[in-house]
C-alpha cells in the first residue's frame, strides 16, 4: 500500500519534472573551427542570400518595447543579429545565455545586438526574463524577414543564424546552420570579432 502511495505522488510531479527541463537551457555544440575562420561566412542552408562585403536587406521589426526598429536607422553603429526559434527552445535559451557574456565587450566594440524570433511580445517577455543582461529582442512573427535573408526552415521556424554587420550595415561575417543544436559559442564569436578587428 505504501508502495502505491509513493507511486501515486511521483506521477504527480513527473510532468513538473518534464516541464522543467523542457524550460532548462540545453548546451549547444560548437561550430567547426572552418565557419568561424572562413572570411565568406558560413551556411549550409540552401536558400541563404547573404554575402560578405555586400549590404544586408533592410527591414522593419517591432520590438519588446512595442518601438519599430529598422536596420537601416542603425547605421553608425555595428550590428550583431541573432536569429533563434522562439523562447520555448532550451538550445535558444542556452545560446543567448551563453552569449550574453560577452554583451558588455560587444558593446564596448560599438555593436547592438538584435535578437530576432518568431516570438510574440509574450514570447519575448519569457526571453528576456531568463536573460541577465538586456538583449534587443525584435519579433519576426510571420517571418517576413527570416524569409528576406533566405533563412526559413520550415512553416513556423528561422534556421539559427548569427550576423555580424559593419557601421553601414555591410555583412562582415555570417553562420547559418541547418543543426539548431550547432551553435558560434561566446568563445567562437570572439574569435570572430578579434580577427575582424584586426583586418
Amino acid at each position: 500500500m505504501i508502495l502505491w502511495m509513493d507511486i501515486m505522488k511521483m506521477k504527480t510531479y513527473i510532468p513538473l519534472l518534464c516541464t522543467f527541463a523542457l524550460l532548462a537551457a540545453c548546451d549547444n555544440d560548437p561550430v567547426s573551427g572552418t565557419a568561424i575562420i572562413s572570411e565568406t561566412g558560413y551556411s549550409d542552408v540552401a536558400g541563404a542570400i547573404l554575402e560578405v562585403g555586400q549590404p544586408a536587406p533592410d527591414f522593419s521589426l517591432q520590438s519588446l518595447n512595442d518601438d519599430w526598429v529598422k536596420l537601416s536607422q542603425l547605421k553608425g553603429s555595428k550590428i550583431l543579429m541573432i536569429f533563434y526559434r522562439g523562447h520555448w527552445c532550451p538550445f535558444c535559451v542556452g545560446h543567448l545565455q551563453d552569449i550574453q557574456t560577452l554583451l558588455p565587450e560587444l558593446e564596448k566594440r560599438g555593436y547592438q545586438v538584435l535578437a530576432i524570433s518568431p516570438d510574440d511580445a509574450s514570447g519575448m517577455q519569457k526571453m528576456a526574463e531568463r536573460m541577465d543582461r538586456p538583449y534587443q529582442f525584435l519579433s519576426d512573427a510571420d517571418l517576413a524577414v527570416t524569409d528576406l535573408y533566405g533563412i526559413r526552415k520550415d512553416e513556423e521556424l528561422p534556421h539559427p543564424a548569427m550576423i555580424l554587420l559593419d557601421e553601414q550595415s555591410i555583412v562582415q561575417w555570417f553562420y547559418i546552420g541547418e543543426d539548431y543544436k550547432v551553435r558560434p559559442s561566446a568563445t567562437q564569436l570572439q574569435q570572430v570579432l578579434d580577427r575582424l578587428d584586426a583586418e
